[in-house]
């Protein structure tokens, strides 16, 4: 029995670690593998390829390009992360066999890609940098199989200049582990040194060749190019990962037999592996700028009702995950009601204020498409496109670019960008399908979405202000009194902006929104202005919920005893408008 554990153990602890892989990216960061699919656009077209391939680096990015364009499928990116990190840990455990390391310690062969996967918490760490580290691992694998000195040299010279071209800088870990390969196992350590030295030189001198006549600085070529999202950012965990898998084999040859209590002792490699890689690997996923990810997630696939079910769960605290949530309770008729019951932040939490980034701007372009305000979602999408670090085009920015021309009529803009999407494997039949609205009024008039967003949009020019999106937003109404998310969001600025005059300005126009009771902070706004005028509540002309009078009048009673009373924040009121009116106004 123990020889049979032994084995097949191992293979059964790799396969157990992949479908740990895959069950961490499948059920618990979906939202990563949709942020990392959603900056990129793979065309599938040979001036694409040629694109890519003429720099160092250049086939391992469009072969990291072409397998992050299935993550549009979270499923199939999690398999494909599965089986990388096997894959990885597989080739670890040959190079450390090679080195004479015994099966008592393969548990340990874990430790490198728990480090990488540390490192791919790092939103802009790009799949091409791990596919590189696998590359190069199996290079280093083919040349320690290789016996006669002679052959070894000559595939040393052919391999790093071509390695060098294909996958970039991470060539550096596999010269590494070549000089410590040398100067361990060669026989004459000053012939090993002289050997090493002469491997260095001539590694230097590909990246100066290549250098000289590509327009990229040094240390980006000698750093990597595509490696991560921002050109000009070499992280130091990239290199930190080419030093530990260069001597990572020969560390662990390093180690003592064991010939007592190999089972004990293989349990508890396991066992703090697994607890201490769980804890490590955690620390690498900051909570909350995956917060943020996973909200803008869930807007992509229009997931309301989870949006609002993880506001319950955890208050969203920036202006980008509040705008998402506002977004969400909005689309599914909650928002007058219920708004006040999550964390607000001012109007910015309605629609975030322009940002030169190329994140923000997605949720707060669907929130402005949404509403009909198709120029503002139109022009936020380009600017998040145009704002990608790595200079990629973007699948989602695109098609979305796509639709705002097609609902503007635009269409031979529309078309130049869907014959893009036609040369992309998951956005191609949506293109096909789009490509028959072009020059055809009454079938996008007829189209539930297109049709519908086409009569709320403006119809005449006018300057965008961020200070002005009440005006804006009436307008919107005015001019189509079916547009009640309009109405919504203009009464929930003014609410959020403690613009008492105003509100009482703009909620007349409610008359025409069809609302079929008045919504929850309505009736508190407006209660609350009545009481500021009168001693009681006899002639009030509107129906407030007899609720609603009870609770006022608690509040003010409360507040006006002690005014920083823990319960009109956070208590039984700390979810009305009063609250937010009268409470939390010096709240950051």
């Amino acid at each position: 029995m123990q020889a049979i554990i032994y084995k097949y153990g191992k293979i059964t602890l790799s396969i157990i670690f992949g479908m740990i892989v895959f069950w961490f990216w499948e059920f618990h960061y979906p939202c990563y593998l949709s942020y990392q699919e959603q900056f990129q656009m793979f065309l599938i077209d040979k001036s694409y390829f040629l694109e890519r391939i003429v720099v160092p680096g250049g086939l391992v990015n469009y072969l990291s390009e072409f397998l992050t364009q299935f993550y549009y499928i979270p499923w199939m990116g999690a398999c494909i992360l599965s089986l990388i990190y096997v894959f990885i840990q597989r080739v670890i455990w040959i190079l450390a066999k090679h080195e004479g390391v015994t099966n008592a310690y393969y548990p340990l062969s874990f430790i490198p890609i728990l480090i990488v996967w540390f490192y791919m918490g790092d939103e802009n760490a790009m799949l091409s940098y791990v596919i590189a580290l696998l590359t190069t691992l199996t290079t280093a694998w083919w040349a320690s199989s290789i016996k006669k000195r002679w052959i070894k040299l000559l595939f040393y010279v052919i391999s790093i200049p071509c390695l060098f071209w294909l996958i970039g800088a991470e060539v550096s870990l596999f010269v590494g582990y070549i000089i410590i390969s040398t100067v361990k196992n060669g026989k004459s350590k000053f012939n090993a040194v002289g050997y090493s030295i002469g491997i260095i030189i001539f590694y230097l001198a590909c990246v100066l060749c290549a250098s000289t006549f590509l327009q990229y600085p040094f240390f980006r070529i000698f750093g990597g190019i595509g490696y991560y999202r921002f050109p000009a950012v070499i992280p130091v965990m990239q290199i930190i990962i080419m030093i530990v898998f260069s001597i990572y084999p020969f560390l662990l040859s390093m180690l003592p037999m064991i010939s007592k209590r190999k089972t004990i002792k293989i349990v508890s490699e396991i066992a703090i592996i697994v607890i201490g890689g769980f804890f490590f690997v955690k620390s690498g996923f900051d909570e909350l700028k995956y917060e943020l990810i996973d909200y803008d997630y869930l807007v992509r696939h229009e997931q309301w009702q989870k949006i609002i079910e993880k506001a319950e769960k955890k208050q969203a605290s920036t202006p980008m995950g509040v705008a998402c949530v506002n977004l969400a309770l909005a689309m599914q008729n909650q928002l007058s009601d219920h708004m006040f019951e999550f964390y607000q932040n001012g109007a910015e939490g309605l629609l975030p204020p322009f940002q030169r980034d190329f994140t923000s701007l997605l949720p707060t372009s669907e929130a402005f498409y949404r509403l009909g305000m198709i120029n503002t979602a139109q022009r936020y999408m380009f600017e998040a496109q145009e704002a990608i670090p790595n200079f990629n085009k973007s699948g989602r920015c695109t098609k979305r670019i796509a639709e705002t021309n097609m609902i503007n009529g635009q269409y031979r803009v529309a078309a130049k960008y869907l014959r893009m999407l036609q040369k992309t494997l998951f956005y191609k039949d949506w293109a096909d399908n789009a490509m028959t609205y072009l020059n055809s009024e009454n079938k996008i008039n007829s189209h539930p979405e297109w049709g519908r967003l086409r009569q709320f949009r403006y119809t005449k020019d006018f300057l965008f202000s961020d200070t002005e999106l009440d005006q804006m937003l009436g307008i919107l109404f005015v001019r189509n009194h079916n547009n009640k998310m309009a109405f919504e969001y203009l009464i929930a600025y003014e609410l959020l902006q403690r613009d008492i005059q105003k509100f009482v300005t703009y909620y007349p126009l409610g008359k025409y929104a069809n609302f079929d009771h008045i919504p929850r902070s309505y009736q508190e706004m407006l209660v609350y202005m009545w009481t500021q005028n009168h001693p009681n509540f006899d002639g009030m002309p509107w129906s407030i919920d007899e609720q609603i009078m009870q609770n006022i009048t608690e509040f003010a009673r409360l507040y006006t005893t002690n005014p920083k009373d823990p319960t009109l924040k956070l208590g039984a009121f700390g979810n009305t408008y009063w609250s937010y009116l009268l409470v939390k106004k010096n709240d950051k």
